[in-house]
């Protein structure tokens, strides 16, 4: 089996995460030829496995979220499928889909079990777990700024930061081709799911699912701070759609619009869009993902 491993370099610097040396040689272990690409420019993986996909059995992603939405980037289309070794502070895909430690993730790439999972669109840009929107891209920001032995609770300590300090932001959410908002309201946060999990495990959209064609779009509307704080755990368990102030939106293709700049993360990685109108959606073309043996669902 001929397989291309693209790793972030800065995989594998803490809390036993494996990096690309370590990768190779696993898979060698395992009688796999195996060619090792290491990162070193954001988009350099969406590049590197875009040349690799024609030359590959398999290409592995060896990082977090952030490494494999590149990595992704340059599979869909290409008829070659990707498999994963989590080795980020998230790996909320990977988890997702099954994939919950090194061995799994290492079985995954001889399993022999491709699906075909949903690609997603922020204004043509390509996304794979989901994309956060106010709150959420300001967790994302905050999060990466903090020590990563933190490791998942990193997101913890970041949204709790943010719930304190954010105060909301006015969202038109519209139907595709209509001008009359389907909702107008003020939110504290908004996360787009095309899995179950995000932000290092927090559950907005416990039943959205990677091969069902719709986003599964979680809006948190303002409330104060303190009942905010309480959210996260019940966010956590995947009861935060329990609320009253939290609302599900499922749909292969939504806009929304704001006045103001948005903060957002797309998986997991932070931005800024400009104020305006902008589209979300679910792209005819799928994406071809290795999961281990036997398992066809979401796990999470």
């Amino acid at each position: 089996m001929q397989v291309v491993v693209i790793a972030n370099p800065v995989a594998g610097t803490s809390h036993g995460r494996i990096g690309g040396e370590t990768a190779r040689e696993l898979l060698t272990g395992r009688g796999a030829e195996v060619v090792l690409h290491t990162t070193d420019h954001p988009g350099h993986a969406t590049d590197l496995a875009r040349d690799s996909a024609g030359s590959a059995d398999v290409v592995v992603a060896v990082g977090g979220d952030g490494t494999l939405m590149e990595t992704a980037t340059g599979m869909v289309g290409t008829g070659c499928p990707l498999a994963v070794l989590p080795s980020g502070s998230g790996n909320d895909f990977a988890t997702a889909n099954g994939i919950t430690n090194l061995e799994v993730g290492l079985e995954s790439v001889f399993a022999g079990n491709i699906r075909e999972l949903d690609v997603g669109d922020l204004d043509g840009d390509l996304f794979f777990n989901s994309v956060g929107l106010l709150g959420s891209g300001m967790v994302s920001a905050a999060a990466a700024r903090l020590w990563r032995w933190l490791g998942r609770y990193r997101y913890v300590v970041a949204g709790g930061w943010v719930i304190l300090r954010m105060s909301g932001q006015r969202v038109r959410w519209l139907a595709p081709g209509c001008e009359e908002a389907v909702i107008d309201d003020r939110f504290m946060l908004v996360e787009i799911c095309n899995g179950p999990l995000t932000g290092g495990g927090f559950r907005f959209a416990p039943d959205a699912a990677f091969d069902d064609g719709l986003l599964d779009i979680c809006l948190v509307r303002t409330m104060s701070a303190w009942t905010g704080l309480g959210l996260l755990p019940k966010a956590s368990r995947g009861r935060i759609i329990d609320h009253g102030a939290v609302s599900v939106i499922r749909s292969p293709d939504m806009q929304f619009e704001s006045d103001e700049p948005v903060g957002y993360h797309r998986d997991g990685e932070a931005g800024v869009l400009s104020p305006g109108r902008h589209r979300i959606r679910v792209r005819e073309e799928k994406l071809l993902f290795c999961r281990p043996a036997n398992q066809g669902t979401e796990v999470a």
